[in-house]
């Protein structure tokens, strides 16, 4: 399964370099109204430092990317009341800003699918 989550990665990076680069974007532009370093993106990019779910939706925010185009996600059907029960379940770990991050990806990402 690491092999799997590696190759993920690094499909993730491949996008996110070739959006970047259809843009005309050096790292530096790139970077600026993300307030990140482009020496540590370059990483990001490469697939050597796997990018956080926080800094991948702010980069689709800023650049009006759906997530869609980045990320492939590989999913089995299940029973909606199913997965209502663990979505639940897993909402009541949450707190604060975990909760309006997941809102907000309900909002912006899941409804557009």
């Amino acid at each position: 399964m690491e092999h799997n989550i590696d190759a993920k990665v690094k499909n993730i990076a491949y996008k996110l370099r070739k959006i970047r680069e259809r843009k005309g974007l050096t790292r530096e532009k790139f970077c600026e109204p993300l307030g990140e370093n482009s020496e540590y993106w370059g990483l990001i990019e490469r697939g050597e430092q796997p990018i956080s779910l926080v800094k991948l939706l702010q980069v689709c925010e800023t650049y009006d990317i759906p997530l869609t185009d980045v990320v492939e996600l590989e999913c089995q059907p299940q029973e909606d009341d199913e997965l209502r029960r663990q979505i639940q379940e897993l909402l009541g770990q949450c707190r604060g800003r975990q909760l309006e991050i997941i809102k907000k990806f309900i909002t912006d990402i899941a409804m557009s699918l």
